[in-house]
């Protein structure tokens, strides 16, 4: 699975008329091979909407971007909604729990992600962990309801965690609660440059 993973800054003014336009990608929705698409504003900087997208494969990724995503790009005027972009794609390593973070895209209210930097010769470390420590951790917590592990696929040293929660309280509950041992445990420091992260408020309008 593809996960692609979009950035865009957007002044106050153009805020209504961006999220009108992301609106119009609910036409990808029977696109061949797309698993869901979900998005919102960062609560700590309202002006960054963050979009994460599924695909099957990378076949079907770039079959939507040859044929269907600029018709839909250029219909909406999205262009001129933002004044800048980040785009990242992400390949799936494993799911955090045992559920299919595609399945309940309409489901929960806060995304969670954090964007990972891993150090040169870091990355099996790192990937045992996720799996050991923070897979198992973040499964245990009350409210979060799925998760994914990827890796970038042109920055191999670059990861991203995402996870969808039932609300802002079992994300604050988590992170007061079981984020300070996670990290004890993991020692994630010593194996990361560095890790940004988003909080997200889904905005159903967004979901496809």
């Amino acid at each position: 699975m593809l996960i692609k993973w979009i950035k865009c800054q957007v002044n106050n003014s153009d805020k209504i008329s961006f999220s009108k336009a992301q609106e119009a990608w609910r036409k990808i929705k029977n696109a061949e091979g797309f698993l869901g698409q979900l998005g919102g504003w960062d609560q700590h900087n309202q002006n960054e909407a963050c979009i994460l997208s599924f695909w099957k494969d990378s076949r079907a990724y770039k079959n939507f971007m040859d044929h269907l995503h600029d018709g839909i790009f250029e219909n909406s005027n999205q262009r001129n909604t933002y004044v800048n972009i980040s785009v990242q794609i992400y390949k799936k390593k494993n799911d955090i729990n045992s559920i299919d973070i595609t399945t309940i895209l309409g489901k929960g209210n806060i995304l969670r992600v954090a964007d990972c930097l891993v150090k040169n010769g870091f990355h099996a470390d790192f990937e045992d962990k996720q799996l050991e420590v923070w897979n198992k951790g973040m499964t245990d917590a009350q409210g979060m309801l799925s998760g994914v592990f990827s890796q970038s696929i042109n920055d191999h040293d670059r990861y991203l965690v995402a996870s969808i929660w039932e609300d802002a309280t079992s994300h604050q509950n988590y992170a007061d609660n079981n984020l300070p041992f996670l990290k004890k445990r993991s020692a994630v420091e010593d194996t990361t440059l560095s890790i940004t992260g988003n909080l997200i408020e889904i905005n159903p309008l967004w979901t496809v």
